[in-house]
C-alpha cells in the first residue's frame, strides 16, 4: 500500500465499515445514504481540490477526470463545495445514474489519488462546456502520464 510519486497509490478496495454509516454520512429525506458522484463537468477540468479534503481517500484518477469510489466514500459531503467546476453531486439528484455507473466502473480500474496535482492548463476553458462526455478518456492517470511526458519531450526537441 505504498505511495507512488504524485500522490497516487493502489490499495485494496474494502467495503466501508457499517459503523461509519450514520455517524458522518448524509441521509436523504427518504432515508437513503447519499453517495457523491463526479459528473461531466470534471472532464478536462480535473481541478483536484476535492482530493485534498477527502478524509477517506476515495478519489480515483483518470487521464482527464476523477471519480469517487461509492463503497469507500463515507458520504460526508466535504468534497462537494471544494470543486471549482461544481462537478460533484449527491446521487439523489435526478439523472445521475449514468455518472454513478461510470464512477463505480472506473474507481475499480484507475489508481487512487491522495494529493492534489496540477490541473490541466486549459481547465478554465473547459469549465462549464456542455457535452463533454464525448471527450472522456478511459485511460488511467498512470497510463497517460508517460505518454504526456513523451509528447512534451518531443515538443522540446523540435
Amino acid at each position: 500500500m505504498g505511495r507512488s510519486s504524485g500522490g497516487f497509490r493502489r490499495r485494496a478496495r474494502a467495503d466501508r465499515p457499517k459503523s461509519q454509516i450514520g455517524s458522518v454520512c448524509n441521509v436523504s429525506s427518504e432515508g437513503h445514504v447519499v453517495t457523491y458522484v463526479v459528473t461531466e463537468n470534471c472532464i478536462k477540468c480535473k481541478y483536484m481540490d476535492c482530493v485534498e479534503v477527502c478524509p477517506v481517500d476515495c478519489f480515483y484518477a483518470g487521464e482527464n477526470m476523477l471519480v469517487i469510489h461509492p463503497e469507500e466514500c463515507i458520504d460526508c459531503g466535504v468534497c462537494e463545495p471544494e470543486c471549482p467546476a461544481e462537478a460533484i453531486k449527491p446521487d439523489t439528484e435526478p439523472g445521475l445514474e449514468k455518472w454513478a455507473t461510470l464512477n463505480r466502473e472506473y474507481a475499480a480500474k484507475w489508481p487512487n489519488i491522495t494529493t492534489r496535482d496540477t490541473p490541466p492548463a486549459d481547465a478554465k476553458e473547459w469549465d462549464g462546456v456542455p457535452g463533454k462526455l464525448s471527450h472522456f478518456s478511459p485511460v488511467s492517470h498512470d497510463e497517460a502520464a508517460p505518454a504526456k511526458m513523451a509528447e512534451c519531450a518531443s515538443e522540446v526537441v523540435k
